[in-house]
């Protein structure tokens, strides 16, 4: 994994959703689990934007 994750749509998320899934429990310290742990906090990042954006409209 050489570029960081960023979710922009519903659709990408979808998509972090399913990799997440595909990489089930990789082994501790591998690439897999590097991808499945920057998954996860771009998964986050996104939930509180989308979050925040409804409690504003």
């Amino acid at each position: 994994m050489k570029e960081p994750i960023v979710i922009h749509t519903e659709d990408d998320y979808e998509r972090a959703q399913l990799r997440v899934k595909e990489l089930g429990r990789p082994p501790e310290g591998s690439a897999e689990e590097k991808e499945q742990q920057a998954l996860a906090e771009a998964m986050l990042a996104w939930e509180l934007r989308h979050d925040e954006a409804d409690d504003r409209g």
